[in-house]
């Protein structure tokens, strides 16, 4: 009876001591999480775009730590246990083959920092901006407002486009003018309008340019290329495309729509078959 009592309160004082090992290793994660951000903060040796991500790595590392202790108070005799441990190994190690791909493939985007969180980014054709960097996928929320979830390896394995690696980005506008139009002067009003436009981006290696891009169908097509910081890119077009129109329409220069030319040629009616229809309305005709 006292064997047993023995045992009881032996094993109670295991289970209180692994208790506290886990709170322990809580209150260190978030301690030296703490002490990550301001140390990233201060420095720049560190990048604070993986805040979230930190999180779980501290969390992570310090409760296998206290497994790996809390298993050691546990079990005095780990002979049993690691033999356990490696029969089931294998079939473990089968079952989580996918998961632990996607766990180093985690490791190693934020390594060599590939996205980073709050990023517009597209990867694999999903656009949108990285919401966070977990260890073992990557949230996108897409434009619409989605929330799409990418498995690391596949964001290893995909190709990803940074939409804004500077402040700074070109965006393109095309016009076209009708056939009547002296091209001089339309290059000239579009070379004055894209340089009068406030929220234009110019130094020496940054300036706008006018380019002939072909004759279209009802029109002469130019592109305006032009850059401005990252503030500005979504409203940009609008407001040079409204620059442009005004000083268009104060010279006189048409915008023109799809149109086709078609011309009728008279000929004889023979040889040419016609429907029942059209048959019978000539017979009665």
């Amino acid at each position: 009876m006292n064997e047993v009592i023995n045992t009881i309160i032996e094993w109670a004082i295991r289970i209180g001591i692994s208790i506290v090992i886990l709170l322990v290793a809580k209150w260190l994660a978030g301690l030296f999480y703490k002490a990550f951000l301001k140390f990233a903060e201060k420095t720049s040796v560190v990048s604070t775009q993986y805040q979230k991500t930190m999180r779980t790595l501290f969390n992570l590392a310090f409760y296998a730590l206290a497994t790996f202790i809390i298993v050691s108070v546990l079990f005095k005799n780990l002979a049993p246990v690691l033999a356990g441990l490696g029969v089931s190994g294998i079939i473990v190690g089968l079952a989580v083959k996918e998961p632990l791909e996607n766990f180093i493939c985690g490791i190693l985007i934020m390594i060599n920092k590939l996205v980073y969180e709050g990023e517009a980014v597209d990867i694999g054709g999903t656009s949108g901006g990285v919401q966070e960097i977990k260890l073992n996928h990557v949230l996108i929320k897409t434009w619409d407002g989605k929330l799409v979830t990418i498995p690391s390896r596949n964001v290893w394995a995909a190709t990803i486009i940074h939409f804004w690696p500077e402040n700074i980005r070109r965006n393109d506008l095309t016009v076209g003018v009708s056939y009547s139009s002296d091209l001089n002067k339309v290059m000239k009003i579009l070379e004055e309008s894209v340089n009068s436009y406030e929220k234009l981006y110019v130094d020496d290696n940054h300036k706008p340019m006018i380019q002939f891009t072909g004759y279209g169908a009802s029109s002469i097509d130019f592109v305006v290329r032009f850059w401005v910081e990252k503030p500005n890119f979504i409203d940009s077009s609008t407001e040079l495309a409204k620059i442009i129109k005004s000083r268009f329409d104060e010279n006189d220069i048409e915008i023109p729509f799809n149109q086709l030319d078609l011309h009728i040629v008279d000929g004889p009616k023979e040889g040419i078959r016609l429907s029942n229809k059209e048959r019978d309305a000539e017979t009665s005709s």
